[in-house]
């Protein structure tokens, strides 16, 4: 008995490149956003310097913004604004910067450099009745809730046209304080 070896067939070379292109399709189908992102950058997206200086003219708003920004560092995750047509509303999307750190307080994918998951991107409008549907997973609608609380605890509030969308409203004054202290 002779034993050779030969070379494989073109149909048997064929069965795993298929296999191995079936594989990798499956990945894909199994993690888009790993295989492809889908964010692109938003057409507005600004440097936090240039969005501060051409979106931001008063200087309470940019340090409220500059202590949401430096929040969100301690925990993993970085601050992009986008301009507003309006004075005083600002776009943001939060990005991944240490997706161990930033998972102790948001949920979902964590990639570096990918945006947090919020059900959409940053710009798209939306039905205000939308913002929050039950159909959202519970991990986007904890990143929104989250997003808010963030932001209310530097005096910013929620517009209810878009989950993105915030406006800075400084705390008011109050004349009754100023009054209580004069009569002491």
């Amino acid at each position: 008995m002779h034993n050779t070896l030969q070379k494989p067939s073109f149909p048997f070379l064929a069965h795993w490149l298929s296999l191995c292109a079936g594989i990798c399709l499956a990945a894909c189908v199994q993690s888009p956003q790993a295989a492809v992102s889908t964010q692109a950058p938003h057409p507005m997206a600004l440097s936090w310097d240039a969005a501060m200086g051409e979106c931001a003219g008063d200087e309470p708003l940019r340090k409220a913004a500059a202590r949401v920004d430096e929040e969100l560092q301690r925990q993993g995750m970085a601050l992009r604004i986008f301009c507003q047509a309006s004075q005083g509303a600002l776009a943001v999307q939060v990005d991944v910067v240490d997706g161990l750190r930033a998972s102790k307080v948001v949920r979902g994918p964590l990639a570096e450099g990918e945006a947090v998951d919020m059900g959409a991107p940053a710009g798209v409008s939306s039905t205000p009745s939308a913002n929050d549907h039950a159909d959202f997973s519970p991990d986007v609608q904890h990143n929104r809730q989250w997003l808010r609380a963030l932001k209310a605890r530097h005096q910013f509030a929620h517009l209810p046209d878009a989950w993105w969308h915030f406006a800075y409203q400084p705390a008011q004054q109050s004349a009754v304080a100023e009054v209580d202290v004069a009569e002491r």
